[in-house]
């Protein structure tokens, strides 16, 4: 399809060249009524000025920032990758760049990167669970965020409103992990998670003991291990679990690469998987269909939660209605790490 010109849009307004040129580059030299034809007419017709003319022409940056903690990458996590990568498709939709970058607190203060302090971004996407005092001086600003993957349901000190966010229901998606084992005949099942995020932790946790409840089995203690944050530490909780007297038959990891970690652990002790110890996960990230056995998981749909985080940024940013929005969390994918015991 043909790129339409500056002379069509003037065509259609019933204007000059000149006047639709002014407008665009929010000179001064026509009526606010030519102007708000104009207006009208570029984006009935999705015309496309070039970038700085359509930020002087909407009074936009046409910039979406996916702000992350300095001390963490989308790149280096699986699983935010997939996010950001549903985020940058939707993107191309609306016509808008998206800007990774990061913010610190250091000794109590929060640093905020140029393009926030500057307000050359139009809106925020914040990964994770963001401390109010964050949210706090950006709500200073006034520049509209969302968070994805967000763990609590707690109220923003700053709004005095919950912060409208897109999440898994990680409850749900740790009892049906924890159904499925009970499911194969498990009644033994070890539990390796993540304290340092709090509430991922206490949803996770909630889902894992009532599924066991429901099926009136009992935990050791120390098959309760909470000190994972990667691949390696989820290698030393499944080391403390191995060393306990009584030793489980299968076990629940609260992320895909906690249950790499730990797999590969098992084997290091001489532990085949899945005769020996099954395990399952919460993901599904694409290193899990690759691994050896293939690993069993419940899958969240990280690129739809991309999508749906970016919806919901062009709604605040747009001054529409942003209602928080929670994806599917009880999609068992069975593949080769959970024997069926029972057989």
């Amino acid at each position: 399809m043909p790129k339409i010109t500056i002379k069509e849009i003037a065509k259609i307004a019933g204007v000059s060249p000149t006047a639709v040129s002014f407008v665009i580059n929010n000179k001064e030299g026509v009526s606010e009524e030519t102007r708000l034809k104009v207006k009208e007419v570029i984006e009935r017709t999705n015309f496309q000025p070039n970038l700085n003319s359509r930020r002087l022409l909407f009074n936009k940056s046409f910039n979406i920032s996916i702000v992350i903690r300095n001390t963490s990458s989308p790149f280096d996590d699986l699983f935010y990758l997939e996010i950001a990568k549903g985020l940058l498709k939707k993107s191309k939709e609306y016509g808008y760049n998206i800007v990774f970058t990061d913010v610190t607190l250091e000794n109590g203060n929060v640093l905020l990167p140029d393009i926030i302090k500057n307000e050359d971004t139009d809106g925020i996407v914040f990964f994770q669970d963001t401390e109010d005092i964050v949210l706090n001086e950006i709500n200073k600003l006034t520049i509209p965020f969302i968070i994805a993957d967000a763990h609590t349901d707690s109220v923003n000190k700053g709004s005095n409103l919950p912060p409208t966010t897109v999440n898994a229901d990680y409850e749900l998606a740790a009892f049906t992990a924890v159904s499925h084992l009970i499911e194969n005949g498990h009644r033994d099942i070890a539990y390796i998670s993540s304290s340092y995020v709090p509430n991922f932790y206490l949803k996770t946790f909630e889902g894992y003991k009532r599924a066991l409840e429901g099926a009136q089995l009992s935990v050791q203690p120390s098959w309760i291990q909470s000190n994972a944050i990667n691949e390696a530490s989820a290698y030393n909780c499944m080391a403390t679990i191995l060393k306990s007297n009584l030793k489980p038959t299968a076990v629940f990891c609260t992320t895909d690469m906690f249950a790499i970690g730990a797999i590969k652990c098992a084997k290091d002790s001489g532990f085949k998987v899945p005769d020996d110890i099954s395990f399952i996960g919460i993901d599904d990230i694409f290193l899990a269909n690759y691994i050896s056995p293939k690993l069993t998981t419940i899958r969240i749909d990280k690129l739809k939660m991309g999508t749906l985080a970016m919806e919901l940024i062009i709604n605040k940013i747009e001054g529409n209605e942003a209602n928080s929005m929670v994806v599917e969390s009880d999609n068992l994918v069975i593949r080769e790490s959970v024997k069926n015991i029972k057989l």
